[in-house]
């Protein structure tokens, strides 16, 4: 007994820690520490916002986002909640639908913007539950963020110890993969919690914001 209500608390603790200290300006100074690059991104739940941050610690630009449509807007837990992750993560793959059509950057986009998306299986267009969000959901860009990382884990390692986790068939939700900043197929969503837990942008947004963008570049995202 004491063992379960020692692991509670702890979940308590994981689920309500702000994810990046403070506030802004001190994570995005350590974010450029051993990092070559010229830009940090933040990601502002509370403001559905997305800014580009130089060395100088000014913005470079500013652009306005969607995110996981669960209520709460809780950082993620377990896939299929339907939830942002939130702490310091990095770009690990940058997809374009304008490079090179023989490349792996653009194939690869390309066939998941080929799929599908029905709103029987919870894909819908922003506060239309029963309209299709259709193909091409992922618009020109998709820039792959390398959630989960440890602090992930440990959150979703305490929340199954609790039975905070589903299960499905049988077996816990796994913790989940393929969080990711891309483009839309619906602009009506922009400015409100409406996905599956990746950060949502204009397509005029997203393709100006590659412009800024190395694989490793560090991104940060803050709680609602």
């Amino acid at each position: 007994m004491l063992k379960r209500v020692f692991t509670v608390v702890a979940l308590a603790a994981l689920l309500s820690a702000p994810a990046c200290g403070n506030g802004p300006e001190p994570e995005i100074r350590k974010a450029f520490e051993g990092f070559k690059g010229n830009y940090v991104l933040s990601v502002e739940k509370r403001s559905f916002t997305l800014r580009v941050h130089d060395r100088r610690g000014g913005v470079a630009a500013e652009y306005r986002i969607a995110y996981g449509l669960n209520p709460d807007r809780s950082t993620k837990l377990h896939a299929g909640d339907n939830r942002t992750p939130e702490g310091v993560y990095r770009i690990v793959e940058m997809l374009s639908m304008d490079a090179d059509p023989s490349s792996a950057a653009y194939r690869k986009l390309r066939a998941m913007n080929s799929v599908y998306f029905r709103a029987r299986d919870g894909h819908f267009k922003y506060d239309r539950p029963n309209v299709d969000l259709g193909d091409n959901a992922y618009g020109p860009r998709f820039f792959l963020l390398d959630y989960p990382q440890g602090r992930d884990r440990a959150r979703y390692e305490a929340a199954v110890a609790a039975g905070a986790v589903p299960r499905v068939r049988g077996e816990y939700a796994p913790i989940g993969h393929g969080i990711a900043i891309h483009g839309s197929n619906d602009e009506a969503s922009i400015g409100h919690p409406a996905t599956s837990g990746c950060v949502r942008m204009f397509n005029r947004d997203i393709i100006e914001l590659e412009k800024y963008l190395v694989i490793g570049t560090p991104v940060i995202i803050y709680g609602g």
